[in-house]
């Protein structure tokens, strides 16, 4: 499970190093891969990430002095401080350092978080000082220099914008902006939530949406598709039949570390299409099953 995490958070960063990975020559190919490893590890902060999870490990472990060595490598190479009660999910991203997050913080899974941005523990006049810092659910971009502050929770799926302050709750699918950060834009849920193969195919489409703005790798949005259509119900099973090659292609691409190619555009745009028709469908059917 670890080494899952931090696959995934290794392919997170993948995007942001807008490097080229030529299939031939071989020397060619591996070049790159050591040239993008590199970029990922020590130029957005993925070594960071590293660090903090190896922290974890050693922490439930009780083994001494290393975690807190962890922290120290971690400032000093990236100015990423992440405290000892914060939990964080799998594919996190963490753009070029310089991160703040202490308190009992928990962030979900497949979060981006931009440059100087501080994310814990609140000293405010209506709070007092509190150790409990924000709840943070997935998919989350948060923009440079935001402060997410105090024992907030903030929804899947929001964004936030550079240089916003947020100290009150957030709902899920909306963009804030601000000092302090108000709604600018709100998404809302195009269903009904008792159904659950359309909560299933949102949240595809909010994955696929993520990889094309680049705020998610391949790799992660086919497990997102993938276990998405492994635990969605029979209703989704012939959309899931019909897009098997589209997603088995995609599959054996993201595990070879292919990139974005036009072969798996179009592939990403069948799954869409298909996706989209079983939103706009009649629904009744579905609802009566």
């Amino acid at each position: 499970m670890a080494r899952r995490g931090l696959t995934e958070d290794f392919d997170a960063h993948i995007f942001f190093t807008f490097k080229q990975i030529p299939d031939a020559p071989r020397i060619a190919n591996v070049s790159a891969r050591v040239r993008r490893w590199f970029t990922i590890a020590f130029v957005e902060s993925w070594l960071a990430i590293f660090l903090y999870r190896l922290k974890v490990r050693l922490r439930d472990a009780h083994v001494p002095v290393l975690p807190g060595a962890c922290d120290v490598v971690a400032r000093l190479l990236f100015g990423v401080q992440i405290g000892d009660h914060v939990r964080i999910g799998p594919g996190l991203t963490i753009t070029h350092g310089n991160v703040v997050i202490d308190g009992r913080v928990t962030i979900g899974k497949n979060c981006q978080i931009n440059p100087w941005v501080t994310i814990g523990l609140s000293n405010s006049r209506r709070l007092g000082f509190s150790v409990d810092g924000p709840t943070i659910g997935d998919n989350v971009h948060i923009g440079t220099g935001a402060k997410v502050l105090g024992p907030i929770t903030v929804g899947d799926h929001v964004r936030i914008g550079a240089n916003a302050v947020v100290v009150h709750d957030v709902p899920a699918n909306v963009t804030v902006v601000g000092v302090p950060g108000r709604i600018v834009e709100r998404r809302p849920e195009p269903h009904s939530a008792h159904v659950p193969e359309l909560r299933a195919v949102t949240a595809m489409r909010a994955a696929i949406e993520d990889f094309l703005l680049k705020r998610r790798s391949l790799r992660s949005l086919v497990d997102v598709l993938v276990t998405e259509f492994e635990a969605a119900p029979d209703a989704l099973r012939e959309t899931h039949h019909l897009l098997r090659d589209d997603l088995i292609f995609l599959d054996a691409v993201a595990a070879t570390g292919g990139e974005e190619t036009r072969q798996v555009i179009a592939a990403i745009g069948a799954v869409d299409a298909a996706l989209r028709e079983f939103e706009e469908a009649p629904r009744a059917g579905r609802v009566e099953a």
